[in-house]
C-alpha cells in the first residue's frame, strides 16, 4: 500500500514499487498524460457525431430515470442542497412521524455537503488485528490510490479541524480548491442506472448479504467546549474504516446512514491476504465509486462501483464525515445540559439500540453483523472520554486556530454488534473498586460522588458481576466495567457492551431515599448486567427474538434482587407476581396482537422495532423464563444456560437454539421427564398471543384449559379458540403441596384432584404462580376456598392469596364468573396481616373510576363499613410502624403501601388522616420527621392539603419552586388538586397560564384540577373566562382531554347534550363531531361501570352483618 500524506509537489510521489519519483518526472508525466487525453477525447466526439442517429430514450422514460434516482453531482442546483442541508439539520427522530418519509419531494435524498471538517493528523497505536490502510492512524489522510479514478482534493479553509486533503494517486490529479467547501466529486453521472424493482435492494429493510463487516475504526471528534456549551454541542465530525469481506460478487455496496453528512468516500481492495501488511510492501488498489446517493426511506447509503468486488477477498470503506447532536430526543448522541457544583455544564453520550449506530457513524447496523471496532475520541481537555473498552493511549492535537485537544485512544472490542457501541464526553468524576481484577467504576456529577450518591452501586456492581459468572460458569470478556447516569435519558437504562448508561434516578442515590429507590437502583443494575451475556455475549438474530435478551434480563433482574436484599428473599414468590407477573396479565389476552417471539419480518422502520420493547418481552418473557426454571429444576436450568451461552458466545442465535440447548442436557439425564419435547412446549408459550385458563371441576377431577378473551372478545369466534397449551400445574391439595402434573391436551380428568364434600378438603392450583396461567374453579371449589380462607387464611401461601384475588376478579370482570363468587373472598380479610395482599384487593375492588364516582353513590358508605372493619386491625400494624421508624424493615410493605394508606384515609379513617397531619406538620416545620414518610408522601401531601388551609398549599407551591423536598414536580401538581378550596383551585389554574412559574407540567394543572369533585365545577367555571389563553398556551387537544374528564360521571344523552353544549363555545363546529362521539363512548363505559357498582351494592347489604 502506498504511504500518504506527502505532498507530490514538496516531496515526491512514491510509487507502486515503493521508490520515490521525482517532481520532474511526474511534471513530465503530467505532460504527456494531458496530451493524451486531449486526443481521447478528441475521438471520443467523433464517435459521438457517429452515434448521434441512435434514438435517444423517450421521453416518459428519461422522467422516470431522473425521478428513480438521483444522484450526487458536482453540479446540483443550490436550491436542493439548501432544502436536503435543511431537513439534515432535523434531530434524530423519535417517532414515525417525524422520520424522512417517501412524502419529500425526492425520495432519494442527495448527500449533503456542508463544509468540510477534515481531521488532523494523530497517531492511533495499539493491537490491531485487521488491516491498517495508513501509517499514522485511521483516516489521517487521503489513502493514495494505485489505480483508483479521476478525483478531485478538498482543501478545507475553516473549522476546528482544518486539514488539506491533498490527492497522490496519479500525475495528472492536481489539487484543486474547491469554493464551497463541498465532497469530493464521487459522480460524473446524471443519474443512477434504471433498475427494476428485485435488483433495487435498497427498497428492501434489510441489508444485503453480499458484504460482511469484520472490524471498524472509528476516530470521532466531539466538538462540547465548556466555554460555548450551546454552539460547540450541536455537530461532530467522524472518519471511519470498515474493513469488509465479500461474500458474494457485488458492484454495489449499501451501509445504514441516518443524518451523516459526507466528505470523502473510498472503497480500497482487495486488500493483501494473511496478517497485518507492511504499507511499505504491500500497496493496497482503489475500487472506483461511480455514483452515490442516500435513499432515507430504508436509512440507506448506497455506492455503486466501477468494479464488481471479488468472493473471499477484503476490502477497505472509508468515509469522512460530520453529524449532528441531537438535543432533544435521546437518541443516536444527544447532550444533556445540567447544573452541578454551581455551575452550568455539559455532556455528550450515545443511545444506539435498537438502529441508531448509523446516526454516529454508518455501519452494517443489524444485529446479526457483528464485527471488532478501535474507537478513538477528540475531544476538549476538560472532559473525559469513555467507550466500551479501556483506554489504550491518549495525546494531544492541536487545530488550525491553536486550540488543544485530546485524543483518546480504546483498545479493540470483542466481536460485537454495532448497537451496543457506546459513547461518553463529560467532565464527570468516579468511585472505583475491583472484582476479580477487573475495574468497576462508577460515573456521575460530583455533586452526586461528593454526596456518596455512587457508592450503592458500587457495592453491588461487582458482586453481581461474580454472581453472573458463577451461575453461568461463563466469565465476564471485557477487562473492565463502567456504569455512567445521566441527567435526562429517555431510555432509563441500557446495556452497552462495557460502558452501561442510566438516568441518575436509577443509579445515583440520593440522601435520606426510601427503600423503594434502593429497590429500584439493584434491580436495575441487575437487569443491564445481566444483558453482558444475554444480548451482548450471545445476541438475537434479529430483532424478533428480542425476548431472548429482554426476558432472561428480566428474569436475572427478579433472581439477583431476592438475592441481594434478604428481606424480599423471604417473600421472593409475592416479588416476582407484583413486580412481573402480575403488570403482564393486566395487557395481555388471547386477542393481543404481540407474542413473545414473532416470525422473521422485515421491520421497515425504526418505530417497528421500537414497538417491540413492550410488557410482553419484558414482563411476559421473565414469566415465561421463571416457568421453565420451576418444571426444569436449577440444576438442568443453569445447565442448558452455560451450554448456550459457549457455544454461541460472540455470536447469533434464534429461540430453537436455545430449546436445542436445553433439549441437550435432557437428554443426558433421567430424574426430569417431559411429556414432550421443550421446543414442543415452549413453542405454544412464545408464538402464541395471550396464556390459557384452566379450570378445575373439583367434583369429576376433570381440568380443562381454554384461552382467556376479554369480555367483547368471548363471543368473536377465530382460530385463537383453539388454541392449548402444554401446562406444567403445581398444586396443592388441603395444605400440602402434591407432585407436578401436565395438561397437555384441551382436557384431562385428574382423579387426584377430585373433591369429597368436606370443608377440610380444598385444591389450589398454580401454587405459588409458577405458571403463566389463570386458574377457575366450579362454584363448589370457589366456595372451599372462601371457607378455608375465613378458617385458617395462613394454610394457603401469601402469593396464592394474591393470585386468588387477582385470577377471581379478572374472570369476573370478563364473564368467566358471577362478581359475587370474586367479592366472597374478600369476606375473611380481618384477618389479613399482610399489606401485599390487601394491596391487591383493593386494586382490584376499587379501581381508579370507582374512587372518582362513588362520592355520589350510596355504595360509598357501604365500602366504608364493609371495608373500615376490616383493614383497621392491619392498618394499626403498618401505622405502628411508621411511627415507631421500623417501616423499612419490611421491603415487601414498601412496595404495597400506598394504595392501603390512600384508601384507609379515603374512608376516613381517623387515625390515617391524624398521621397525615403529623407528618405535614413536621414538613412544614422543617423538623425531623419519620424515616420513610417519603414512601406514602404523595397520599400525606394530597390529604394534608384537602384538611389544611391556604398556608399548606402555599407550602407545596413554594417547594414546588425551590424543590427543597426533593419531589418529582409532577407529584406536587397533584398533590396542590386535592385542595377543596374553589378560590384557590381557580387560582392555581390561573397559574397554569404563567409560563414562567409553570413550564412542562402546566396542562397537568388543569387536567388534575378538574379531576376531583369540587375542581370539575372550578373547572368549568375557569374555562368559560380563560378559555382563549387555554388554547393559545396549550392548543385544542386539552380540551378533548378535559371533555373527557369532566365526563367521568355523565349516565345520559341530556348530560352529553350539556357537555357538547358547553364546549361548542370553545371548540369549532369542525371538532364536534370527535367530540360527541368521544362523549357518548365514555357515557357507555359510565353505564357499563354502573351496573358493577349495583352489583357490588347489593352484595354489601346481603353481607354486611359477616
Amino acid at each position: 500500500m502506498g504511504v500518504t500524506g506527502y505532498s507530490f509537489l514538496t516531496m515526491g510521489v512514491l510509487s507502486n514499487s515503493g521508490f520515490y519519483v521525482s517532481r520532474r518526472v511526474v511534471a513530465l508525466t503530467l505532460v504527456l498524460m494531458s496530451a493524451l487525453l486531449v486526443v481521447v477525447v478528441v475521438l471520443a466526439s467523433s464517435v459521438h457525431a457517429r452515434c448521434s442517429h441512435a434514438p435517444p430514450l423517450s421521453s416518459e422514460k428519461s422522467r422516470t430515470l431522473t425521478r428513480s434516482v438521483r444522484a450526487i453531482q458536482p453540479g446540483a442546483s443550490r436550491q436542493g442542497t439548501a432544502e436536503e442541508r435543511k431537513a439534515d439539520k432535523t434531530v434524530i427522530p423519535g417517532a414515525a412521524e417525524t422520520r424522512p418519509s417517501a412524502a419529500r419531494p425526492s425520495w432519494i435524498k442527495r448527500l449533503s455537503t456542508p463544509g468540510p471538517r477534515d481531521h488532523l493528523s494523530q497517531s492511533t497505536s495499539g493491537p490491531l488485528d485487521h488491516t491498517v490502510l495508513s501509517t499514522s492512524g485511521p483516516l489521517d489522510h487521503t489513502i493514495q490510490s494505485t489505480s483508483g479514478p479521476q478525483e478531485h482534493t478538498v482543501q478545507s479553509t475553516s473549522g476546528p479541524l482544518d486539514h488539506t486533503i491533498q490527492s497522490t494517486s496519479d500525475p495528472l490529479l492536481h489539487t484543486s480548491q474547491s469554493t464551497s467547501g463541498t465532497q469530493e466529486h464521487l459522480s460524473r453521472s446524471t443519474s443512477a442506472p434504471q433498475l427494476q424493482p428485485l435488483s433495487e435492494p435498497w427498497k428492501h429493510p434489510r441489508l444485503p448479504s453480499a458484504l460482511v463487516p469484520l472490524h471498524y475504526d472509528l476516530e470521532l471528534w466531539i466538538h462540547l467546549r465548556p466555554d460555548q456549551i450551546g454552539q460547540s454541542s450541536e455537530t461532530f465530525s467522524g472518519r471511519l474504516n470498515i474493513t469488509v469481506q465479500c461474500v458474494s460478487p457485488t458492484a454495489r455496496v449499501l451501509l445504514h446512514s441516518l443524518r451523516l453528512d459526507y466528505k470523502r468516500v473510498t472503497v480500497l481492495g482487495p486488500l493483501p491476504e494473511g496478517p497485518r501488511p507492511d504499507p511499505e510492501q504491500r500497496p493496497v488498489g482503489r475500487v472506483a465509486v461511480s455514483n452515490m446517493w442516500k435513499f432515507p426511506e430504508m436509512e440507506y447509503l448506497v455506492m455503486e462501483l466501477r468494479e464488481t468486488l471479488e468472493p473471499g477477498r477484503r476490502y477497505a470503506l472509508q468515509f469522512d464525515y460530520s453529524g449532528s447532536v441531537n438535543q432533544t430526543h435521546r437518541r443516536g448522541l444527544f447532550s444533556n445540559v445540567y447544573s452541578d457544583q454551581t455551575k452550568t455544564r455539559a455532556l455528550i453520550a450515545s443511545q444506539l439500540e435498537p438502529s441508531f449506530a448509523r446516526a454516529i457513524y454508518p455501519c452494517f447496523d443489524e444485529p446479526a453483523m457483528k464485527a471488532t471496532f478501535n474507537f478513538t475520541i477528540i475531544h476538549h481537555p476538560t472532559y473525559v472520554a469513555l467507550s466500551n473498552m479501556p483506554v489504550l493511549a491518549m495525546s494531544e492535537r492541536e487545530d488550525a486556530n491553536g486550540n488543544k485537544w485530546i485524543v483518546t485512544n480504546f483498545e479493540t472490542t470483542p466481536r460485537m454488534s454495532t448497537y451496543i457501541t457506546a459513547f461518553a464526553v463529560s467532565d464527570y468524576i468516579y468511585v472505583n473498586g475491583t472484582e476479580r481484577g477487573k475495574e468497576v467504576r462508577i460515573w456521575a456529577r460530583k455533586d452526586a460522588i461528593a454526596e456518596g450518591g455512587a457508592d450503592f452501586a458500587l457495592s453491588i456492581t461487582g458482586p453481581i458481576f461474580s454472581r453472573l459468572e458463577d451461575f453461568f460458569n461463563v466469565s465476564y470478556p471485557l477487562p473492565k466495567i463502567d456504569l455512567i447516569g445521566f441527567p435526562v435519558f429517555n431510555t432509563q437504562a441500557m446495556e452497552n457492551w462495557g460502558l452501561i448508561t442510566f438516568d441518575d434516578f436509577l443509579l445515583v442515590q440520593m440522601k435520606d431515599d426510601h427503600p423503594e429507590r434502593i429497590i429500584n437502583i439493584l434491580s436495575t443494575v441487575a437487569h443491564e448486567i445481566a444483558h453482558q451475556w444475554f444480548g451482548n455475549l450471545v445476541t438475537m438474530k434479529w430483532w424478533n427474538d428480542i425476548w431472548l435478551n429482554e426476558g432472561f434480563a428480566s428474569y436475572f433482574e427478579y433472581y439477583l434482587t431476592i438475592i441481594f436484599d434478604p428481606q424480599l428473599l423471604k417473600f421472593q414468590n409475592e416479588f416476582f407476581y407484583q413486580s412481573f407477573m402480575s403488570m403482564v396479565y393486566k395487557e395481555d389476552h388471547a386477542m393481543m396482537y404481540r407474542t413473545i417471539s414473532t416470525k422473521v419480518k422485515n421491520y421497515t422502520s425504526t418505530i417497528d422495532i421500537d414497538n417491540l420493547f413492550d410488557v410482553s418481552i419484558y414482563k411476559k418473557g421473565s414469566c415465561i423464563i421463571r416457568m421453565t426454571s420451576n418444571f426444569l429444576g436449577e440444576n438442568l436450568f443453569f445447565r442448558g444456560l452455560h451450554s448456550y451461552l459457549k457455544t454461541f458466545a460472540f455470536s447469533n442465535a434464534e429461540q430453537d437454539d436455545l430449546w436445542n440447548h436445553f433439549q441437550m442436557v435432557l437428554d443426558n439425564q433421567s430424574e426430569v421427564l417431559l411429556p414432550t419435547t421443550i421446543k414442543s412446549i415452549m413453542d405454544k408459550w412464545t408464538h402464541q398471543p395471550g396464556f390459557p385458563i384452566i379450570t378445575l371441576d373439583v367434583t369429576t377431577g376433570r381440568v380443562i384449559q381454554e384461552p382467556f378473551f376479554l369480555a367483547e372478545d368471548k363471543n368473536t369466534k377465530t382460530s385463537y379458540h383453539n388454541n392449548t397449551w402444554t401446562v406444567p400445574i403445581y398444586w396443592m391439595k388441603s395444605g400440602i403441596v402434591q407432585p407436578l402434573v401436565w395438561l397437555d391436551n384441551s382436557s384431562k380428568v385428574f382423579p387426584e384432584m377430585q373433591l369429597s364434600d368436606s370443608e377440610h378438603d380444598w385444591a389450589i392450583l398454580n401454587v405459588n404462580a409458577t405458571g403463566y396461567y389463570m386458574v377457575n374453579y366450579d362454584h363448589l371449589g370457589w366456595k372451599k376456598i372462601s371457607l378455608i380462607l375465613e378458617k385458617d387464611p395462613k394454610v394457603i401461601p401469601v402469593t396464592d392469596r394474591l393470585k386468588l384475588f387477582e385470577d377471581a376478579f379478572s374472570l369476573a370482570q370478563h364473564g368467566y364468573i358471577e362478581l359475587e363468587t370474586a367479592l366472597d373472598l374478600t369476606k375473611y380479610l380481618a384477618k389479613e396481616e399482610e399489606v401485599i395482599v390487601w394491596n391487591k384487593v383493593l386494586m382490584n375492588l376499587l379501581p381508579p373510576d370507582l374512587f372518582f364516582n362513588m362520592n355520589n353513590h350510596n355504595v360509598y358508605a357501604l365500602f366504608k363499613e364493609y371495608l373500615l372493619k376490616r383493614l383497621t386491625p392491619m392498618w394499626h400494624i403498618y401505622s405502628t410502624k411508621i411511627r415507631e421508624n421500623t417501616l423499612q424493615d419490611d421491603k415487601i410493605a414498601i412496595l404495597s403501601l400506598r394504595p392501603v394508606f390512600e384508601t384507609a384515609c379515603w374512608l376516613g379513617l381517623e387515625d390515617c388522616l391524624q398521621l397525615s397531619r403529623e407528618i405535614f406538620s413536621k414538613w412544614m416545620n422543617h423538623s425531623e420527621t419519620f424515616k420513610n414518610s417519603n414512601l406514602i408522601q404523595h397520599e400525606v401531601m394530597c390529604f394534608g392539603v384537602a384538611m389544611g388551609s391556604d398556608s399548606e398549599w402555599e407550602f407545596l407551591l413554594s417547594a414546588y419552586k425551590s424543590n427543597k423536598l426533593n419531589l418529582q414536580k409532577f407529584d406536587l401538581i397533584r398533590a396542590m388538586s386535592c385542595s377543596k378550596v374553589p378560590w384557590i383551585l381557580y387560582r392555581f389554574m390561573e397559574y397554569s397560564l404563567d409560563e414562567n412559574l409553570f413550564i412542562n407540567e402546566a396542562s397537568n394543572i388543569l387536567t388534575n384540577v378538574a379531576s376531583s369533585e369540587v375542581g370539575r365545577l372550578v373547572a368549568k367555571e375557569f374555562l368559560i373566562n380563560n378559555w382563549q389563553a387555554v388554547n393559545k398556551r396549550f392548543g385544542k387537544d386539552i380540551f378533548f382531554k378535559l371533555a373527557y374528564i369532566l365526563a367521568r360521571p355523565i349516565y345520559t344523552d341530556s348530560q352529553v347534550q350539556e357537555l357538547q353544549q358547553f364546549f361548542s363555545n370553545i371548540l369549532g363546529e369542525e371538532d364536534m363531531p370527535r367530540l360527541q362521539e368521544e362523549l357518548q363512548q365514555k357515557m357507555w363505559e359510565n353505564l357499563k361501570f354502573n351496573n358493577k357498582i349495583v352489583q357490588i351494592t347489593n352484595w354489601l347489604k346481603k353481607n354486611m352483618a359477616d
